[in-house]
């Protein structure tokens, strides 16, 4: 799931200014004026090309101009995008590091293959936290990549802790902004995933109240299991490369609500644990 900030100094040097030319009175010396055009010539290729190579001074550069580098994703008041997996730091990541795009996904990831398809509608995934009960309809059509990648996160217990390595926990939550889980433990510590997925921004799925989209770090193509709710509309997380929506809430919006209220600390921790008591697929 990085601020943003603007330079004061632009980092160039004034050129030195170059004195005139002295006469010295009485040595015989010709004023600067009265040199032959050959000489003058000759103090003038000197000169100017000194002025050029003036150390610190960017040719062609502006030096009013002040640089503002880019955010990472955590500061919703920007716009270069947040929630993403590694938010909580982003974390870096935005938007946070705790997020794993590495991960050997032969490892103790689930398999996104075995995830959980239905021909009945669109799948919906009933989500039990310890704050109440939330149900998602997953959008297959429009992400077809990162519906089957959460499936599979829930067929496997990832999220709920049935897989024996632990419930996951909302680790990140922003009032007015995202609440981001689905990756650490209560005791915050990161599970393994699966490897990274195709980001699926731009499928026509926009991050507005309600909807729950991937998180990720810098990398476009790093999502891999922490999923965030927009707890208002978020445009900005729409703008290229964007965050990637694959479904909405259905039933929920007040528990929702009520995680997005809860005390944090200074790093967008939840102060008492959110936690992820079950996912079922309907």
């Amino acid at each position: 799931m990085g601020v943003l900030f603007s330079g004061t100094s632009s980092g160039h040097h004034p050129p030195p200014e170059v004195p005139e030319p002295q006469q010295v009175v009485g040595s015989g010396m010709l004023s600067p004026m009265r040199l032959p055009l050959g000489p003058l010539l000759l103090l003038l290729g000197v000169l100017v090309p000194a002025l050029s190579a003036c150390p610190g001074d960017d040719s062609g550069s502006d030096p009013t101009t002040t640089g503002t580098p880019s955010s990472t994703g955590d500061d919703p008041t920007t716009t270069s995008g947040p929630p993403p997996t590694t938010m909580a730091d982003s974390s870096t990541t935005t938007a946070d590091p705790t997020a794993d795009p590495t991960a050997d996904p032969s490892s103790t990831g689930p398999d996104p293959s075995t995830g959980t398809t239905t021909d009945d509608g669109p799948p919906q995934v009933t989500m039990e936290t310890n704050l109440g009960t939330i149900v998602i309809e997953l959008d297959q059509e429009a992400a077809p990549v990162t519906v089957s990648n959460f499936l599979a996160y829930v067929d496997a217990g990832f999220y709920d802790g049935t897989d024996g390595a632990g419930a996951t926990i909302f680790h990140r939550v922003i009032a007015g902004f995202v609440a981001q889980g689905g990756g650490l433990t209560e005791a915050m510590v990161q599970k393994p995933t699966m490897a990274p997925i195709v980001n699926e921004s731009g499928n026509g799925l926009n991050n507005v109240r309600g909807t729950i989209a991937m998180a990720r770090t810098n990398d476009p193509d790093s999502a891999t299991a922490q999923f965030y709710f927009n707890l208002v509309d978020n445009p900005f997380l729409d703008d290229p490369p964007g965050y990637a929506v694959f479904g909405q809430i259905v039933e929920g919006l007040d528990v929702m609500d009520a995680i997005g209220a809860v005390p944090v600390d200074g790093a967008d921790n939840p102060v008492e644990p959110v936690v992820i008591l079950s996912t079922t697929v309907q």
